[in-house]
């Protein structure tokens, strides 16, 4: 089945790379790098490749050429880190969305093209911060990973710039699109709430209690909110979005953990 029709939630029977990804990794702590590093993987695949539609729809010229940039550089960063999980699983190849797949880890809010710049923007904005703050928590990591890590993180800068100054832009030049940018940001952020996972996640934990990962679940939370909560402050967005708080004491909307689908790091639904 291709990876753009299958986002269903099925068994880990129903499909080789389920296999690897829940029980043919050896210990759960190289398991759970595994995990990561794929959900990661797709995720930027799947940003890049809608991204990059906006690279001839984005309001003007400077913007479009930065979107195709962006968008380039995501799709780099995933087509860095897939090989390295094949390494780590050592003769079985897990592959790429665009390669067949039969199950794809990609937040639900990538599913689909971006029909509006508002939600291009949205994603951007809120996504993609949150993919580097997991990059970030890693460590001890092999030496070859650290090395496509801190490739990542140093384009991840001018993303998160780039993303920051859209909003306020968007806001600015077309104010009558507030509410779309709204319901965007809205719809993104639940998702984003959500993939960090739940407090005290077993796989999180472990990973942690090894020292490969700094944070676990409701510190990577925070971490993020620490990048995206003062844009949403500063541009009169956080109130709209049930955002509070500070560094390090954000609060935020109830958490729709009923519909949070662990295996793929998504909400159902």
């Amino acid at each position: 089945m291709s990876p753009d029709t299958d986002t269903t939630t099925d068994t880990a029977s129903d499909a080789p790379d389920a296999v690897v990804l829940e029980s043919a990794v050896g210990d759960p702590v190289t398991q759970g790098l595994v995990n990561l590093l794929v959900v990661i993987g797709d995720n930027k695949y799947f940003l890049g490749r809608h991204l990059s539609q906006w690279s001839v729809g984005a309001p003007g010229l400077e913007a479009a050429v930065a979107v195709a940039a962006v968008s380039q550089g995501h799709l780099g960063q995933a087509r860095a880190l897939f090989p390295f999980v094949d390494d780590l699983i050592d003769g079985i190849e897990i592959g790429t969305p665009d390669t067949g797949r039969s199950r794809r880890y990609n937040m639900a809010c990538l599913d689909d093209e971006f029909d509006s710049w508002p939600q291009a923007v949205a994603s951007l904005l809120l996504v993609d911060p949150a993919l580097d703050i997991i990059l970030r928590a890693l460590e001890d990591t092999q030496e070859e990973l650290e090395r496509r890590i801190g490739r990542v993180l140093e384009e991840a800068q001018f993303h998160t710039s780039f993303a920051m100054g859209r909003v306020s832009a968007l806001l600015e030049a077309y104010p009558q699109s507030r509410p779309d940018l709204v319901e965007a940001l809205s719809s993104v952020m639940d998702e984003v709430l959500a993939w960090f996972g739940p407090s005290g996640e077993a796989g999180v934990a472990a990973m942690k209690d090894a020292g490969l990962l700094t944070m676990d679940n409701d510190e990577m939370r925070q971490a993020w909110l620490d990048v995206v909560g003062p844009v949403l402050v500063d541009n009169g967005l956080a109130d709209d979005l049930g955002v509070a708080g500070g560094p390090g004491d954000w609060t935020f909307p109830e958490i729709p953990w009923d519909r949070f689908n662990a295996l793929q790091r998504r909400l159902d639904g």
